[in-house]
């Protein structure tokens, strides 16, 4: 299951290294039962980043996710939040994660 956390938005002051007008960044909390106790309610919580990078002639997609981390909505709740602070794209998820874990 994939559930909205929040998103923010790069404006063009914000992009001195881009040619796009405007970069949209999604992030989702992903959440799976645990296989060997699918009667039970115990959960696996992961993360998904979207990133939507706007030019004047069309739009770029690109997104990436990180599964299984932590048995704990909480502690994914913070990494979402950091993620979300820090404005963290798709590419640079996995090094995030692994400093922030």
């Amino acid at each position: 299951m994939k559930k909205y956390y929040g998103a923010v938005v790069l404006n063009k002051e914000e992009l001195k290294e881009s040619n796009s007008n405007r970069i949209e960044l999604e992030y989702y909390k992903i959440s799976k039962k645990m296989k060997e106790k699918q009667k039970s309610r115990e959960r696996t919580y992961g993360v998904e980043i979207i990133k939507k990078e706007y030019f004047k002639n069309g739009t770029i997609k690109e997104k990436n996710n990180s599964c299984n981390l932590t048995n704990d909505e909480n502690v994914i709740n913070k990494i979402l939040n950091i993620l979300k602070i820090n404005k963290v794209t798709p590419v640079a998820l996995n090094d995030i994660i692994e400093e922030v874990l």
